[in-house]
């Protein structure tokens, strides 16, 4: 008897139930494509970096009238530049694991940000030669955009970035490139 009453309400909301189907399965492709189109947007490198290699030119400035360049390094393009800060210098990092996978520079060669000064990501607009801080963290970078990079030891005095210096005393920065 349950049974045939089972069957019995199904098959008079058949529109009702049909709906509600649709409506999950609709909701269900929508989260697959939303993964799906994640995913391509944070792939480890744009398809138009893909197979090369490419010269990154570095700048790690310590904040002390004291910077090393290491120039014309190189990577294979489909590198972002927390992978070639670590090959050219002892990092530590705090790694911040999915869905982000980022990593939080807190040191570089021994010299740790603290709550006075913290390490800054520069990149050389190429339209008008000049510094600008990213607004994006190093493995964000890909050297499809930019080739000459530079770390920074600057005082955490603001949080605007449209306030700091460049890495390189008295160089040209922009706030847009």
């Amino acid at each position: 008897m349950w049974r045939r009453l089972g069957l019995n309400i199904i098959s008079e909301h058949k529109i009702f139930f049909s709906i509600l189907i649709l409506v999950g399965a609709v909701i269900v492709a929508f989260q697959a494509s939303a993964y799906y189109y994640y995913q391509k947007s944070s792939s480890d490198c744009p398809s138009s970096c893909n197979g090369t290699t490419v010269s990154v030119e570095t700048l790690i400035n310590y904040g002390n009238n004291t910077s090393q360049w290491i120039n014309k390094t190189d990577v294979s393009s489909d590198w972002n530049f927390y992978q070639l800060t670590a090959s050219i210098s002892k990092v530590q990092a705090m790694y911040y694991g999915p869905p982000t996978s980022e990593h939080l520079i807190t040191g570089i060669n021994g010299v740790q940000s603290n709550q006075q000064y913290f390490w800054s990501l520069w990149a050389i607009c190429a339209k008008s030669n000049a510094w600008i801080a990213t607004n994006v963290g190093a493995d964000a970078i890909h050297f499809a955009t930019y080739h000459t990079l530079a770390w920074y030891y600057q005082a955490a005095n603001s949080q605007d970035s449209s306030n700091w210096k460049p890495p390189v005393p008295g160089a040209a920065r922009v706030t847009v490139c």
